[in-house]
């Protein structure tokens, strides 16, 4: 265990311990339309921690369902957007139960690779 009392603030507050498994996902590169029912829903309940890719901008949010036409369908108007070409790194929320859904759609047709840590 580090010794966070001789570490100033900022120190402590970034410490991390070692990080979990590296889980690489086949590449996602169905978003070949962009309406809601296109959402691709991608179970990472083992996760805490993403790592992801995308060559084109993508909308995203975390459910519990994994099937499309459910209200864990992304949303233009609602959800974030992760822009392209840009690695990004996103805490999985745990609150949400025992299933988590990293579920994203393509603002555009594109691909999206994504790594469980």
């Amino acid at each position: 265990m580090a010794k966070l009392h001789q570490l100033s603030v900022q120190e402590a507050v970034n410490a991390q311990g070692s990080g979990g498994q590296w889980t690489v996902n086949s590449v996602s590169s169905t978003h070949g339309g962009t309406a809601s029912t296109d959402t691709i829903h991608l179970d990472v309940s083992g996760a805490g921690q993403l790592g992801i890719y995308a060559a084109g901008d993508i909308y995203f949010r975390f459910g519990t369902a994994g099937t499309t036409g459910t209200t864990d369908d992304c949303v233009a108007a609602n959800d974030l957007v992760i822009p392209a070409n840009t690695l990004t790194f996103i805490t999985v929320p745990m609150g949400l139960g025992s299933t988590i859904y990293f579920n994203h759609l393509g603002v555009a047709a594109t691909t999206v690779k994504v790594v469980e840590v």
